[in-house]
């Protein structure tokens, strides 16, 4: 499935008009430094929603790095599903820490980026981690490192989601 930015644009109009529901039964999942509750649970598309980051989120490891996430790159359920058993179960260990805020902090930064944003730019964007990943919206797909957005999302809070078709290599 490809995403144009056409439709990452209209994705995100849609979602600021309140088309993201929340649910008396959605997850939160607190990040950054200061207690910020987002509800992430309640965002899901067409390649099977990002359940499986959200459960790895609930457990920890964005919050310690002193920023807050403005802009977030999740593998979609189905990427997950391309990661070997044994690398998941140790990053959903509660005292995998370390090896799990390594796998978040690579698909997030403190810099907010709209589709509208980065329309026709190829830019380069620094993680929480400290390494750079480069955002390509100059073709038909919006390409985030070595892997295609699928969908985008804006939280209530205005932060951005963009749920990929596979995890950034580390």
């Amino acid at each position: 499935m490809r995403i144009s930015l056409f439709i990452a644009a209209a994705s995100l109009m849609i979602a600021g008009a309140g088309a993201i529901q929340h649910r008396s039964d959605a997850m939160t999942v607190n990040v950054g430094t200061q207690p910020q509750v987002v509800r992430v649970a309640d965002i899901t598309t067409g390649t099977g929603g990002i359940q499986t980051w959200t459960r790895m989120m609930e457990l920890g490891g964005l919050d310690t790095y002193g920023k807050t996430p403005q802009t977030l790159f999740v593998p979609s359920d189905a990427a997950f599903q391309t990661i070997p058993t044994s690398e998941i179960r140790e990053l959903m260990i509660p005292g995998s820490n370390d090896l799990r805020r390594a796998f978040l902090a690579r698909g997030a930064t403190d810099s907010r980026l709209t589709p509208e944003d980065i329309a026709g730019k190829r830019i380069s964007v620094t993680t929480l981690d400290g390494r750079p990943l480069t955002i390509d919206a100059t073709g038909e797909e919006l390409m985030v490192g070595d892997a295609e957005a699928l969908d985008v999302q804006r939280l209530p809070d205005g932060r951005v989601i963009f749920v990929l078709d596979h995890a950034l290599s580390r």
